[in-house]
């Protein structure tokens, strides 16, 4: 199982040393722009997160104040003194409770905080003095109500009339991405409407009208009139549902929760083939509408005239740096006072927006590679058999892959004046210390850091880790260099030249095509997990 092993490893490496450190930055102006390019946005529904199944966890009891009484519901009626009685009283067809010696009393519709009241006065016409009197809804009624339309799962769900629609609606699995509405619910009863309700209220401003629910009563989820497109400088970007021709655009963006940068909105309304876009400033959209179909921008224009930038590692400078818009690594390093200890030649820069490019291009690789290993098919038992087992081996670590974190790091090739690199706000410069050391990781029989010594090549180094445990020739033999590249030593062993202080060497086997049927894919895979690192492997 010689592969199994080398691809845990080799998977081990690329994603936590390598796909998580470097990605080589052009110096050509639209290379760059190409590797630092943002993710594309998402198409999440605004209020999609609203049905999770924790609703549907947990009945309401009935103790709201706000609460009506209704038909079915238990009351816990308690009185002392000169009558006494105790007990759980059902509200009748006709919305009264019987208490005995004292007759019916009508709760029908009485709000919960009323009720105390509303009993005692029926008591106290009978029983003028020395008598107390406590009521209090002790529960509120199961019933059965049909929940319909773009919901996920139509049916007929129990809860208690107490209940809030939401409780039925995510019992019924949530409303339908595709074309439910969260703005057109409606309660019928009897086949007529009883209250509509925008949901989208209570997500902004947790505003939902409690209604008691009764047996055989509908909730219908209408489907959605039509949507926004949101980028941008917001708090949510993705679609989200109007349901009137004319929308104001501030109702929208108080939703989304606009970011304290935005200082400009542009609203490009759909009219079938042609576009007509508006800007405004955030300031002037009293009387901004946008229509259903539009694409709704909030950007930040004002330039910033400076950016900060943190330094750490082993120099005697401050920690952060504030330079003027558009500044250079070069004129940041020429700022900087080094040590006797600095490595100026591994000098390291970690980017924020070069990072989220590395996690989306790694998760584009690793399901391309997933998608390969659930759907190659086989042509024997016994090939299923052996495929299976490398499946299971193969899909932990990929998931393993998935939840790492790319640092952002820019290797810095050939950085020099004529080549500028321009800084960006967050940029983190490192200047690390030199080391005098060169480790040794893999299949060596002890891997360790090694004392450098000039006079030792790369086999020099392996063999004073208790040598690697195959032939060279059956080896991938790659050095990292302390500023993140990686080359291949394969073809200079013996090159004494192609090993510096610091320098980390991997000892990697290669894949036996014999023992493992996935090789070929996972190698073309892992060829474009590296390559999304930018860091090329002879495998």
């Amino acid at each position: 199982m010689k592969f199994a092993f080398y691809f845990i490893f080799a998977v081990a490496i690329i994603v936590s040393k390598v796909a998580t450190a470097a990605v080589i930055l052009s110096q050509d102006t639209n290379d760059q722009k190409t590797l630092l390019a943002q993710p594309l946005k998402g198409d999440g529904i605004y209020g999609s997160w609203l049905f999770q199944g924790n609703f549907s966890n947990a009945s309401f009891s009935g103790f709201n104040p706000n609460y009506h009484i209704a038909i079915g519901d238990k009351v816990l009626v308690q009185l002392w003194g000169g009558i006494n009685f105790q007990g759980e009283l059902i509200v009748d067809a006709h919305g009264n409770i019987f208490i005995p010696k004292v007759g019916p009393v009508l709760v029908n519709s009485v709000k919960n905080s009323e009720l105390n009241n509303v009993v005692k006065k029926s008591v106290t016409r009978i029983y003028k003095s020395n008598v107390e009197v406590y009521a209090n809804l002790s529960t509120s009624q199961k019933v059965k109500i049909f929940v319909a339309g773009t919901v996920k799962e139509p049916g007929l769900y129990e809860g208690q009339s107490a209940d809030s629609i939401l409780r039925f609606i995510d019992q019924a699995g949530g409303i339908r991405s595709d074309i439910g509405g969260y703005r057109n619910i409606l309660l019928k009863r009897n086949n007529e409407l009883l209250k509509q309700f925008d949901l989208y209220d209570f997500l902004t401003t947790g505003e939902l009208p409690v209604i008691p629910l009764q047996e055989g009563d509908v909730i219908f989820v209408g489907a959605k009139n039509g949507e926004v497109n949101i980028q941008g400088d917001v708090g949510f970007e993705g679609k989200f549902e109007v349901n009137k021709p004319n929308t104001l655009l501030t109702d929208i963006l108080t939703a989304v929760a606009i970011k304290e940068n935005a200082t400009h909105v542009t609203i490009v309304n759909s009219k079938g083939t042609e576009g007509d876009a508006k800007q405004y400033l955030i300031n002037d959209l009293v009387d901004a509408n946008v229509t259903p179909g539009s694409l709704i921008k909030v950007s930040s224009q004002i330039r910033a005239k400076s950016i900060s930038v943190e330094v750490i590692g082993e120099h005697n400078s401050q920690q952060e740096f504030v330079l003027p818009w558009g500044s250079t690594l070069s004129e940041l390093i020429e700022q900087v006072e080094f040590t006797t200890l600095s490595n100026k030649k591994a000098i390291q820069l970690y980017r924020p927006s070069v990072a989220l490019r590395q996690k989306a291009m790694l998760l584009e690789s690793l399901n391309s590679l997933e998608q390969n290993v659930l759907t190659t098919r086989s042509q024997t038992t016994e090939a299923a058999t052996l495929r299976s087992t490398e499946a299971e081996t193969i899909l932990m670590w990929i998931e393993k892959a998935k939840k790492v974190e790319p640092k952002g790091q820019v290797l810095l090739a050939h950085l020099n004046k004529t080549n500028p690199i321009y800084l960006q706000q967050g940029d983190k410069v490192v200047i690390p210390s030199q080391r005098n050391l060169v480790m040794v990781h893999g299949e060596v029989l002890f891997p360790t850091a090694i004392a450098y010594q000039e006079s030792l090549s790369p086999t020099d180094f392996i063999e004073q880790a208790g040598g690697a445990m195959a032939d060279f020739d059956e080896m991938n033999i790659l050095i990292m260099k302390p500023n993140g590249s990686v080359i291949t030593a394969n073809k200079d062993l013996r090159n004494k030249k192609i090993i510096t202080a610091g320098d980390e060497i991997f000892v990697l086997a290669k894949p036996d095509e014999k023992s493992f049927q996935l090789t070929k894919d996972i190698t073309e895979v892992m060829y474009r997990i590296a390559a999304s690192a930018a860091v090329f492997l002879a495998i």
